[in-house]
Order: structure tokens, then C-alpha cells, then sequence
């Protein structure tokens, strides 16, 4: 099973959003947010802006193509001249003179619809619902957003969505797995429609409802995600066996209210037969001894960026990697900071792959064997909030790199691909060229005192040229 999980941490890796997507998605917001806030008719009634969506819960899976704005507004809703249709069309013509493009924003049913160009993707297009909102007692608590179809103003609590999925998330309820499994879900779920309803060009349910069920039945105690699949496929085909409705899923931002969907109980029905049929599916693979024909298994279930067993790549590589063993390592700096034995917050570092500006694969701790010649990019991931700095620390051990004068152990800022400073601290690049086993760790400090540590991310590099 220690194999098996290892295929779902690579497969969880590759359905993660590219890094164009993202970096986009970072800064696409920022042009209607400031439009907004600065539109000499629309300004005064723009109170603050926030994010929302799968994108801001990190739920999202391979490229973002749609980002939620929040707007918070003055808007009494009472007003008679506030009607939804009325605040969306002031909305609507606002953003208008924003774009040069008159016919691009669209009237969706509580938002604005606005489409982005990709950068290098001239035919595709990142979508920007911008939602208003009022306030009925503070931005933190339940909103009024406006519903053209029922014609009226409705309660819905987007940071309660988020704070949602974030306590699912936390270390005390499932230590990190709510998020990877949501991701899991929604591709299963798009795959699964791909291949099963070609045709229906947005199938039923949507992510967000996809999302609420798996908050619904997943079992936090398990540990392999294949179990973790498993469970709430199990749940969901149990509990709704024989449905005589579409099942009213609770709004997880408001209590004892439930998630609006326009999903028919025929599309439910569809939804849970592909629900029964890749149980069946999911129980086969992870009983099938052969370790290949079960990586087929699960690839009929979420599609190709599920790996293929490779004895090869995930059995005699990691072994190859475990069996190099640290050299001297008298040149690592020690830190400087305060380093107390309880720290305030935690820190820990993903890894990527990448060759020519494309990325490969992840990479886990003291995993497989690297080649040399590639670009190796960390990011620091930490519950920390608020202000501290950054700092990372590269030890290269061996003779390799101690015969080319490459040793490294001290401590510095993040670095870009290109070598420059990062414009994120919390992400660094480096690049495999050493034969040998290396580390990096990342530390977080605040007034001199490390707050937070990394531990260490053990890395083995063969260079062919080095023997």
C-alpha cells in the first residue's frame, strides 16, 4: 500500500493547477478589484473586495479558469431602487467602461461574468465572476448577494465556506488530507463525465456541490488515500441507495440551510450510478496484487495523470536514493536566530520538477534518483500569519561538489528561476548538478527567534558525467 499511496501523491501532484494558471490567476483580479474601486460612478458604493471560489479555498484542480470576486457594498437591499436586476446592471456598466471590449462583460444570475485572455493562450480565457454584495452586520458574517431569478436578495456566507474547508483541512481534523481529497473528487467527477456524458456540456453537479459531499462523507481517521476514495464513494452510494429527491446538501456557512443547486434528480441518478461503478472499480484496484495492472485500474477511474507503475522509477530508484548517504557536512552554517524547541507556527516544502520552463513531476523527501540537469522548484507552505522572514539553507554534500568548489551551507533569500531574488520568499529555485545527497530547509523567523522549521528535504542527484 506504501506504493500505492506514493502513485496517488504524484497523481495529486499533476491535477494541481499549473503554475501559469496560478501566477495569472494572482494578479488577473487585481485589474477588476482597482477598476472598481476607482470607477468614478461605481466607487462610492464599493466598501472593500475579497476573494472566493475553489481558488481561494485551494480546491481547484488543473488549469483556473474562473476566479470569484466578492465586492462588499452600501447597497441597502430594502431600497427599492436596489433591486437585483438594478444593482447588477449598474455593476455591469461599470465594469463595461473598465474593459474596451463592450460585449464582454455578461450578466450571469447573482454576478458579472468578465473574460481575461490567457497570456500565450489567445483562444482561452480566464473567468472573473464579480459578485456585489451588502453587509447585513459585518463583512465577516452572512452576506446579501442578488438573485436575478428569484428576484431578490439572498444570505450566503463566503468566508464561512472558506473557514469550512479550512477546518476540515487542519491538522486536527484530517492533518491536511480534506483539500487533496476535494481535488481527487472534482477531477474523478470531470473525468468521469468526459468519458460517460461527452454531450452534456455542463454536467450536473458542480464542483462546489462536489465539494460539500465529500465534506459530508469523508472519514478524517483514514490514513492511504485509496481508502480515503474508497469511503466516500462507499458513503455516498449507502446513504442515497434508492433517492426519491435530489439530496439537500447543508450550506456549510449557514446553518440549517442547504446548498442551492439546479441539478434534476435524473442527473443525480447518472451522478450515482458512475458513483456505484467506480466503487466497484476502486475496490478492484487497490485488492489487485499486481502493482501495474492496478495503476490501470485507477487510471480507468481519474483518467491519465494517474501514473502508470513503474518498478523501475518507484521501487529501484528510491532504494538507489535511501542507500547515498550523507558526506561531511562541517561546512553547514549554524543558525544565528533563537531557535526555541516549541515554535509558534509550522512550515513545510513541496517540490517540482521541472525542465525547460515545463514542469515534470513532483518530488518527495529523500525520493527518487534525479538526474542532473534540471530545475528544481520549493515552496514553503505554513499556517504562520502575519509578519516574518524568510530565509533558506542549501547544504551540498560529496566530492563532487567539493572537488568543483560547490559547496553550499548558508542561509539566504528565496531565488527565481532566472536566479534573482523571488518575488515570492516563500518559494526558491535550485538546480540538480551535484552526484550526491543534498538537503534543504526552509526557516521562518520573526524578531530573531525561528518561529517556524521546515526539517529537512533530502534530495539525490546522479550526474552522468561524474563518476
Amino acid at each position: 500500500m506504501a506504493t500505492l499511496n506514493a502513485l496517488f501523491d504524484q497523481f495529486l501532484s499533476n491535477i494541481n493547477p499549473d503554475e501559469k494558471s496560478v501566477e495569472y490567476a494572482q494578479t488577473a483580479h487585481q485589474r477588476v478589484r482597482q477598476c472598481l474601486e476607482e470607477e468614478d460612478d461605481f466607487k462610492q458604493y464599493v466598501l472593500n473586495t475579497f476573494l472566493y471560489g475553489s481558488y481561494k479555498r485551494h480546491t481547484a484542480t488543473g488549469g483556473i479558469k474562473d476566479v470569484d470576486i466578492v465586492v462588499l457594498t452600501n447597497f441597502d437591499p430594502a431600497d427599492e431602487e436596489n433591486t437585483p436586476q438594478k444593482v447588477l446592471r449598474k455593476l455591469k456598466a461599470a465594469l463595461t467602461r473598465c474593459y474596451d471590449d463592450a460585449d464582454n462583460p455578461e450578466y450571469q444570475r447573482r454576478s458579472i461574468r468578465v473574460n481575461d485572455s490567457l497570456p500565450d493562450q489567445p483562444d482561452a480565457a480566464l473567468t472573473l465572476d464579480v459578485i456585489p454584495a451588502a453587509i447585513k452586520t459585518d463583512e465577516d458574517s452572512p452576506l446579501l448577494v442578488p438573485d436575478c431569478e428569484l428576484k431578490e436578495w439572498i444570505y450566503t456566507h463566503p468566508k464561512g465556506h472558506i473557514q469550512h474547508t479550512t477546518s476540515l483541512n487542519s491538522d486536527e481534523c484530517s492533518k491536511g488530507r480534506f483539500v487533496p481529497l476535494v481535488k481527487m473528487m472534482k477531477w474523478w467527477w470531470r473525468y468521469q463525465c468526459e468519458v460517460n456524458q461527452p454531450d452534456v456540456e455542463r454536467p450536473h453537479p458542480k464542483g462546489f456541490w462536489v465539494e460539500c459531499l465529500t465534506g459530508e462523507t469523508f472519514d478524517p481517521t483514514r490514513s492511504l488515500w485509496a481508502d480515503h476514495f474508497i469511503a466516500v464513494l462507499e458513503q455516498i452510494v449507502e446513504k442515497y441507495s434508492s433517492p426519491k429527491e435530489v439530496p439537500q446538501l447543508s450550506d456549510p456557512g449557514l446553518p440549517g440551510e442547504t446548498i442551492m443547486t439546479g441539478m434534476t434528480l435524473t442527473e443525480f441518478k447518472t451522478f450515482l450510478s458512475l458513483t456505484s461503478t467506480s466503487l466497484d472499480k476502486a475496490k478492484q484496484a487497490r485488492d489487485e496484487e499486481n502493482k501495474l495492472e492496478s495503476s490501470k485500474l485507477w487510471r480507468d477511474i481519474f483518467g491519465d495523470q494517474f501514473p502508470l507503475y513503474d518498478e523501475d522509477e518507484t521501487e529501484a530508484t528510491r532504494k538507489s536514493a535511501h542507500s547515498v548517504s550523507i558526506q561531511d557536512i562541517r561546512h553547514a552554517q549554524k543558525p544565528s536566530w533563537s531557535m526555541p524547541s516549541r515554535r509558534q507556527g509550522k512550515v513545510r516544502i513541496d517540490a517540482y520538477i521541472y525542465k525547460n520552463n515545463s514542469r515534470l513531476a513532483g518530488l518527495n523527501s529523500d525520493g527518487r534518483v534525479i538526474p542532473s540537469g534540471l530545475a528544481l522548484k520549493f515552496i514553503a507552505k505554513t499556517n504562520l500569519k502575519g509578519r516574518y522572514e524568510v530565509w533558506w539553507q542549501v547544504v551540498n554534500t560529496g566530492n563532487h561538489a567539493r572537488t568543483e568548489n560547490g559547496l553550499r551551507g548558508g542561509f539566504f533569500r528565496g531565488r527565481g528561476i532566472d536566479l534573482e531574488p523571488s518575488a515570492n520568499p516563500l518559494e526558491n529555485w535550485e538546480a540538480s548538478h551535484y552526484s550526491g545527497k543534498h538537503w534543504i530547509e526552509c526557516f521562518l523567523v520573526k524578531d530573531g527567534v525561528c518561529v517556524a522549521r521546515s526539517g529537512r528535504f533530502y534530495v539525490t542527484i546522479r550526474n552522468p558525467d561524474y563518476r
